[in-house]
């Protein structure tokens, strides 16, 4: 039964990752493409954890996967605004409008 429960959850995950992956090339504009990379990816991602810590049910994979946890929490958002910061400095918008 554990084992259904983490099968699906990964199923999940790498059916949101496609729709993720579909989703950035699609999008034209910067900011979107990062929306779909920081939100959608770290959910899909935080989905797989789960499903790694109920199958193996230990407490250092619990503690590695807590410990990916934070740094994907913290590291993503940091890592778009700095993405963001630096389109807005250069003034290289990448959108349909913009094709510089």
């Amino acid at each position: 039964m554990i084992d259904i429960v983490a099968g699906i959850l990964v199923l999940i995950s790498a059916l949101i990752i496609f729709i993720a992956s579909i989703g950035i090339i699609r999008f034209k504009s910067l900011y979107s493409r990062m929306h779909v990379v920081t939100k959608v990816s770290s959910f899909a991602f935080v989905l797989l954890l789960i499903a790694l810590n109920i199958l193996f049910f230990d407490w250092k994979i619990a503690l590695i996967t807590l410990i990916i946890f934070h740094v994907l929490i913290f590291l993503s958002p940091i890592s778009a605004h700095m993405i963001a910061k630096v389109s807005q400095f250069t003034g290289k918008k990448i959108d349909e409008n913009n094709s510089d």
